[in-house]
């Protein structure tokens, strides 16, 4: 996904390699956060189920 972040962002949006680079690496610490947030949630949510 970073690669094609990167591939997409250099050529389609015409940004050199550096900010290719540094626009995927915030696209992957915004999954990468999303998804460590989603479980936070899910486990606090699961706690007063049962």
């Amino acid at each position: 996904m970073a690669g094609l972040a990167a591939a997409f962002w250099h050529w389609v949006r015409g940004k050199s390699w550096d900010d290719s680079m540094s626009f995927a690496l915030t696209v992957t610490m915004t999954a990468v956060g999303g998804q460590w947030g989603a479980a936070i949630i899910r486990r606090k949510a699961g706690r007063g189920d049962g």
